[in-house]
């Protein structure tokens, strides 16, 4: 129960992660997967929306920062790349598009082939009172949240954990164990962080 090395690489590697959804049609924000620091500010300076800049690599929960403009996201990049603040999780990083709305996880038990989901939750993770200041490794969270209606679950269970599950299956590394997904309830639906 629980992972294997192949299945643990959705949440060791925010790169697999991402390629890992969109070979699978799960609903996530635009993203690039850069490893080199000079072409991931020229991104960041040609892109025409905000941006999230995540370290690939496992981070201690930490490794996400949400610039405020592109003087802090250029700042991130080199704090992770350069300066490499947390280790080799920043040799890679994923500029992802930032998506606006209510953050929430929904975890479900899986046996390789069926999800049976638990209450989704909400966590806090940015340090100070009204989501301000840097993400931390978490807060503290609660459930159920009542933010993910009935139709808001079923809609996640359909689109992201089964499409996870079946996506697992289909490439041979079939899923036994509790998957989790991170969500952001945009106006236009849900999206996989």
């Amino acid at each position: 129960f629980g992972p294997t090395r192949q299945v643990a690489r959705l949440e060791g590697s925010k790169a697999f992660a991402k390629a890992f959804m969109e070979r699978h049609g799960i609903p996530t924000g635009r993203y690039v997967v850069v490893p080199d620091y000079a072409k991931a500010v020229e991104h960041v300076r040609r892109v025409d929306y905000p941006v999230v800049i995540k370290a690939s690599g496992l981070a201690a929960g930490k490794g996400v920062i949400v610039p405020a403009d592109r003087a802090e996201a250029e700042a991130a990049l080199h704090q992770m790349m350069v300066e490499r603040v947390f280790g080799a999780a920043g040799d890679e990083v994923v500029i992802e598009e930032r998506l606006y709305g209510q953050e929430a996880s929904v975890l479900a038990f899986c046996d390789g082939r069926t999800v049976a989901v638990m209450p989704p939750a909400q966590d806090h993770k940015a340090i100070f009172d009204g989501d301000r200041g840097p993400n931390t490794g978490g807060m503290g969270a609660y459930a159920p949240a009542r933010i993910v209606t009935p139709a808001l679950l079923e809609e996640t269970t359909r689109l992201v954990l089964q499409r996870a599950v079946d996506g697992l299956a289909e490439e041979g590394t079939p899923y036994v164990g509790v998957l989790y997904a991170g969500l952001m309830l945009t106006a236009t639906g849900v999206r996989v962080l």
